[in-house]
């Protein structure tokens, strides 16, 4: 059994590379201060860039650096969090043979219980084709065992087929929205998602669209690298349950 899926070793370590840039950043700017306050910038050669050391424009940058940094951090770490959740989708389909083989894998599961042929689940089925009515709620209970104790499949598990094939349109790029994180998580992988962790990644969200689409909130550094440690904790329960739920062989079935 696998511990953790590509998608998710992938989001944890570009994560990491990510807090790693930011640790470097955090301790080279005090750095670079203190050279500039003892005004010893002749072996100061930045990378990428050409021309003379301006020492009060890179003193301004310093001393702002922080806010700036935050704002990049909330939307990369997001970001990172939505393609892993698109990437785990697309990973489940794979580990099923791909979009054809696991389409058809459902669509022939769900065709096989169509046809009934043992008498006591015929009449059984029989008694559970009505209007529900709440004095037969026993009879039905009854009836619903033979059912379910004979492998018969019900209306929502028919259903399966229709749900793989709308998760494999999820699955694909630009398939899915960012607003729809939460409910790809609770109703196409059946995640249990807390309604912390809901509103969570609904602020988040919030926060980088607002960020990203011109906003000018003021996000304290720490506030952005609690982003990045919240959405990795969310991410290895799902991915937990995934690798639970999902990562089943299912075309010997």
């Amino acid at each position: 059994m696998i511990p953790y899926s590509k998608a998710y070793i992938e989001f944890r370590d570009r994560s990491q590379e990510f807090l790693d840039f930011v640790i470097l950043t955090c301790t080279a700017v005090p750095a670079l201060k203190a050279t500039l306050l003892g005004n010893d910038v002749s072996g100061i050669v930045p990378d990428h860039f050409k021309g003379t050391t301006n020492s009060p424009q890179l003193m301004a940058y310093a001393n702002s650096y922080q806010v700036p940094l935050a704002s990049v951090s909330v939307i990369t770490l997001f970001s990172y969090f939505e393609a892993y959740v698109i990437r785990v989708m697309r990973e489940i389909i794979e580990f099923h043979g791909g979009e054809k083989a696991f389409q058809a894998t459902a669509d022939k599961r769900a065709k096989r219980f169509l046809t009934i042929t043992s008498t006591a689940m015929v009449a059984s089925k029989k008694k559970l084709q009505e209007p529900a009515k709440a004095k037969n709620k026993g009879r039905y209970q009854k009836h619903s065992k033979i059912l379910v104790d004979n492998g018969f499949q019900f209306p929502s598990e028919l259903l399966a087929p229709f749900g793989v094939r709308n998760l494999i349109k999820k699955a694909k790029l630009n398939g899915s929205k960012a607003y729809e994180i939460p409910d790809l998580l609770k109703d196409a992988l059946c995640f249990p998602l807390s309604s912390a962790d809901h509103k969570r990644i609904e602020t988040i969200r919030e926060l980088r669209n607002e960020i990203a689409h011109g906003g000018v909130p003021t996000v304290p550094l720490k506030n952005a690298m609690a982003v990045g440690r919240d959405l990795r904790k969310i991410a290895v329960k799902v991915d937990q349950h995934v690798v639970e739920h999902f990562f089943v062989l299912e075309a010997y079935a």
